[in-house]
């Protein structure tokens, strides 16, 4: 299994990489190979690689056309973190039920978990911002530390700067960082495309 967070174009030629040097090894098993995409868009990379001499394919699949309820139900607070990049119907119930778990932790080992989640929604731009507005609006217990926020800069500047800065700054992570397309930026945010390039602008000339 390959995880892959963005589209890859040379996907095909990886995957048949791997196909042959793990037939090398194990030449009588057969072998299923599968990309898992947990990227915030849609996985647009071809399943398949075909010439005149050959003929490979293998299965791609989207995390987030998965209902994760095994995930949910497991007694593994890392099963219920991954979940998030699932298909999370209702993402303020999970929160709440995901805080009611870390609340009963010591706060060392909370902690840990928390950056976990910050580290898994970094593939959720929108999940993130709802977390934001979560903890402003529901004065909710789940405590992100400055040190936390130094290690997710991209997640904290949502708290420290001024809105229309802020938004600037998650554009350019956005662009830069996560590799988003300025148009889907713009949509998340609910910005101008034009306040996105500007934006994009700032940092290329830094």
């Amino acid at each position: 299994m390959e995880l892959q967070t963005q589209n890859d174009k040379n996907m095909p030629f990886r995957m048949l990489e791997y196909y042959l040097l793990l037939k090398q090894r194990y030449p009588d098993k057969p072998i299923s190979q599968m990309v898992l995409y947990v990227g915030d868009g849609k996985p647009n990379m071809p399943d398949f690689l075909e010439t005149d001499k050959l003929k490979f394919s293998y299965e791609i699949k989207d995390i987030k056309e998965i209902k994760c309820k095994e995930l949910l139900e497991s007694d593994s607070l890392e099963d219920k973190i991954l979940a998030v990049l699932c298909k999370v119907e209702n993402f303020e119930e999970y929160i709440f039920g995901l805080t009611k778990e870390l609340l009963k932790l010591p706060e060392k080992q909370r902690a840990d978990y928390i950056r976990k989640l910050l580290i898994a929604l970094n593939y959720r731009p929108k999940l993130k911002m709802k977390l934001k507005t979560l903890l402003e609006e529901r004065k909710m217990p789940l405590t992100i530390t400055e040190e936390m926020a130094k290690e997710d800069p991209f997640y904290d500047l949502g708290f420290k700067k001024g809105k229309e800065e802020a938004k600037k700054e998650i554009a350019k992570n956005m662009y830069f960082e996560l590799k988003m397309p300025i148009e889907q930026i713009s949509k998340i945010l609910k910005v101008p495309t034009e306040f996105v390039e500007k934006a994009i602008e700032e940092k290329e000339e830094t």
